[in-house]
């Protein structure tokens, strides 16, 4: 009895402890080169990577998006990008 106690009150606790993690919108990010608007708050720097040899420029720009989005952006302004268009990188920033 007071092991099955113990497994139903490991149980409990277990369950109180699980979440869903939370997944940002990066669908919500823009990506433009010119500068944002002056109304517009920079979060700082981001940057996306493709880590498969077939990933493509696309796959590191929704990769920086994720990052952008993390941080509570809507906008970046993309900065530079790597020869081979496996890594990219940004300023992100939060527009009204």
């Amino acid at each position: 009895m007071l092991v099955q106690k113990f497994m139903l009150l490991s149980l409990l606790v277990l369950a109180g402890c699980s979440h869903q993690a939370i997944v940002p919108e990066a669908k919500n990010v823009k990506i433009q080169r010119e500068t944002p608007s002056k109304d517009c708050r920079n979060l700082g720097h981001v940057e996306g990577n493709v880590i498969h040899a077939n990933g493509k420029i696309e796959d590191a720009i929704e990769d920086m998006k994720l990052d952008a989005a993390r941080k509570g952006a809507n906008f970046v302004q993309m900065g530079e990008t790597s020869a081979l268009g496996k890594n990219v990188a940004g300023v992100a920033y939060q527009c009204p």
